[in-house]
C-alpha cells in the first residue's frame, strides 16, 4: 500500500501541480511538501484537509482510508462460520461447496423456516 507521501506526491502530479506550486496553495514551504512526499514529516490535520482540498481528494482517499476493503458484516455466527470454513478449501472445493449449497435451495426442507410448536 502506498504511504502518504506517495498518495501526496500521486495527486500533486495528477492535478498537474509542481510541488512550488501544491506548497503555496496550501500555505507551507516547498521543502515542506518536499518532506511530505518523501515520508520525513507528516502535515497537521490542519495542512492535510488543505492538501485534500487543493489536491480535490478527500482527506479519507488521501490518507488511504479507501483503499482497504470494507470489513465483512454478517447476518448471524451461522454465515461466518460458513465463511470461515470455506476459506480451508482449494478451488475445488469450494466451487463444490457452492453446487450443494444451490442444490439445497431447490428443496423447501432447507429453505423454509422452522415453525415452532
Amino acid at each position: 500500500m502506498d504511504s502518504l507521501g506517495q498518495r501526496i506526491m500521486n495527486y500533486r502530479k495528477k492535478a498537474g501541480l509542481s510541488q512550488k506550486a501544491l506548497a503555496e496553495a496550501v500555505a507551507v514551504s516547498n521543502s515542506l511538501i518536499n518532506h511530505y512526499e518523501k515520508d520525513k514529516r507528516n502535515p497537521t490535520l490542519h495542512t492535510l484537509v488543505k492538501l485534500a482540498e487543493v489536491l480535490n481528494v478527500t482527506s479519507d482517499k488521501l490518507l488511504g482510508l479507501g483503499q482497504r476493503p470494507a470489513p465483512a458484516v454478517y447476518r448471524n455466527r451461522f454465515e461466518y462460520t460458513l465463511l470461515r470454513e470455506i476459506r480451508f478449501l482449494n478451488m475445488y472445493g469450494q466451487e463444490r461447496a457452492l453446487e450443494y449449497i444451490s442444490e439445497l435451495k431447490e428443496l423447501p426442507r432447507y429453505t423454509e423456516e422452522k415453525q415452532t410448536h
